[in-house]
C-alpha cells in the first residue's frame, strides 16, 4: 500500500512539472485594433520560462509600425497549466501595468490581461 501511495505521489509531481514546462517557449500574439478611426496591429511576443511555479521572461510589444519595446515579467507564477505574470510598459503617457492571467492548452496560451484601471481584455498568443 505505501509503495503505491509514494508511486501515486511521485506521478502525480512528474505530471506537474511537465504542465509548467509546457509553457517554456516563445509565444506570438498579433491582433487587429481601431483607435481614432485609424487601424492598427499590435503583436505581443512572450518569451517563456518555468522554474518551478516560478515564471520568468521577457515581453515584447510592437503597435503597428513603432519600434517594439520590451522588458521582464514579473510576479510570473505558473500552476500546472494555469499561469499569471504582470508587465510594466513606459510610454510617452506614463507607465501602465497589465497582469495577464490564463492556461496552457497545447500550442495556445489564452486569457486576460488586465491593464491597471482597465477592463479584462482577451489575449491568445501561439507557440513560434
Amino acid at each position: 500500500m505505501r509503495f503505491f501511495m509514494t508511486l501515486s505521489v511521485c506521478f502525480f509531481l512528474l505530471a506537474s512539472l511537465a504542465a509548467a514546462a509546457a509553457i517554456d517557449g516563445k509565444w506570438v500574439s498579433v491582433r487587429q485594433m481601431e483607435r481614432d478611426g485609424q487601424a492598427f496591429t499590435i503583436t505581443q511576443t512572450f518569451d517563456l520560462k518555468s522554474d518551478g511555479n516560478k515564471l520568468t521572461g521577457t515581453l515584447s510589444m510592437a503597435f503597428g509600425d513603432m519600434e517594439p519595446r520590451s522588458g521582464e515579467i514579473k510576479d510570473g507564477k505558473v500552476d500546472g497549466d494555469k499561469f499569471s505574470f504582470s508587465f510594466t510598459m513606459s510610454t510617452p503617457n506614463g507607465d501602465f501595468k497589465v497582469v495577464y492571467e490564463g492556461a496552457v492548452a497545447g500550442d495556445t496560451l489564452k486569457g486576460t490581461a488586465v491593464r491597471d484601471g482597465g477592463e479584462p481584455r482577451p489575449f491568445e498568443a501561439k507557440r513560434k
